[in-house]
């Protein structure tokens, strides 16, 4: 039995779906396996980097708290006029090691399109290897 709080909790027409998964797995699981879960869903996670914001942007969401945000994050959620509620803002996400920026944010600081972010972030473990 897990005892550490979930990472994300995603409430979608009365339906609750938690994870305890950091990054963005736990969305990408709801874009690939349950699809349309999303649309209209009010998110709360832990930290939101723009790779996670896009994804959320795809799957529809309603609505969005978290306690950490990155400013290009904010800044999608504004272009898809998606209330975004959160604790702290800060520039960018780092990497769970703290020396550097968060690989997903790196994947997408340069990618505004949705879509072309789920691709890139799908296919990254085919070119990299699972990790």
């Amino acid at each position: 039995m897990r005892t550490s709080a979930s990472t994300i909790a995603v409430v979608s027409n009365g339906e609750v779906f938690t994870s305890h998964e950091r990054g963005v797995k736990p969305l990408l699981h709801l874009l690939t396996e349950k699809k349309g879960f999303l649309k209209g869903a009010s998110v709360a996670d832990k930290v939101i980097g723009k790779a996670a914001a896009l994804l959320m942007v795809l799957g529809e969401i309603k609505e969005v708290h978290t306690l950490i945000i990155s400013e290009p994050a904010i800044k999608v959620f504004e272009k898809y006029n998606i209330p975004c509620f959160y604790d702290k803002k800060v520039e960018r996400i780092v990497n769970r090691a703290g020396d550097g920026l968060c690989p997903m944010e790196t994947l997408c600081l340069d990618v505004d399109n949705p879509a072309e972010a789920f691709t890139k972030m799908v296919m990254l473990p085919k070119i990299v290897g699972d990790r």
